[in-house]
């Protein structure tokens, strides 16, 4: 149970980053607030509301698809933007996030910043090659997506204020699919997977596969993407991409799945993902 002293409403990034480092006790940023209680803890003394802050947006400019860190899931799913954007693969990752309830509160920046709980935009982002701006008292910055997960202590620091995320808009025809594997429709998942393709003539040219709950943060299978680059698109070459995939990965076993399954049902998820992608290319 939550016991806090104070509740901050700051109305700008730089007054939340501010008021945060000059609140003494453990605190948290919270916008949609749906994951607030596994994210802190009993001792919890203060929140930071960043809903008043402006960073509740999704736009297209200067080459990106640029996502404020308090923009709601359901927000995204409906983003005329967004769906132009690989074949709306963040879409339909959105559109897998709980149910309508949830995507009415939840918030992109906590869905990338709750590392801890499979949640189903990180890998699309991953796929997507996503970077995440971040503020601290001594300015903005920028990070990929996967240097977040990969290096997150020395990305991402106590205090730190999740801006918005940053996907790169290409011309080169990328198309995007998404699967979510889980013991119910709107549970949590056990794995869910991402990948975004180029394809020429029936051959892949550039392929992006991301992971997540195989571990202790989304991945991104590198041997399966080098696999497939190259390769005619069929599912042949997505059924051993998703083997190679699995076979990179070091799964956790806990109360919703062991490790030998989560091995198992990676390579799944990677071959559905792959072959949703195309799809997408036919269409």
């Amino acid at each position: 149970m939550l016991d806090l002293r104070a509740l901050l409403r700051p109305t700008d990034p730089v007054e939340a980053v501010r008021v945060y480092g000059e609140t003494g006790g453990s605190g948290l940023y919270v916008a949609g607030g749906t994951v607030i209680v596994p994210a802190g803890s009993p001792n919890l003394d203060f929140l930071v509301d960043i809903t008043s802050t402006g960073l509740d947006f999704v736009r297209a400019e200067h080459g990106h698809l640029s996502i404020g860190a308090a923009t709601r899931v359901s927000d995204l799913h409906d983003s005329v933007e967004a769906r132009a954007v690989a074949s709306g693969v963040l879409c339909d990752a959105a559109l897998s996030v709980a149910n309508h309830t949830v995507r009415n509160l939840a918030t992109v920046g906590g869905n990338v910043a709750s590392w801890a709980f499979p949640s189903d935009l990180p890998p699309a982002l991953m796929a997507l090659d996503a970077e995440v701006a971040i503020l601290d008292a001594n300015g903005r910055r920028e990070a990929k997506l996967v240097d977040f997960y990969g290096n997150r202590r020395e990305v991402f620091r106590k205090g730190d204020l999740i801006l918005e995320v940053r996907v790169p808009i290409s011309s080169r025809g990328l198309t995007g699919g998404f699967a979510k594997i889980g013991r119910k429709k709107l549970d949590v998942a056990v794995v869910n997977a991402a990948a975004v393709l180029t394809v020429e003539d029936g051959v892949v040219g550039d392929a992006r596969v991301a992971l997540n709950g195989v571990g202790p943060a989304p991945v991104r299978a590198g041997d399966a993407e080098s696999y497939l680059e190259g390769r005619e698109a069929g599912p042949d070459a997505f059924g051993e991409a998703g083997r190679i995939a699995a076979a990179g990965i070091s799964p956790r076993s806990d109360h919703r799945a062991s490790a030998a399954y989560r091995s198992k049902i990676a390579a799944v998820a990677v071959e559905r993902a792959l072959a949703r992608a195309a799809e997408a290319t036919d269409g």
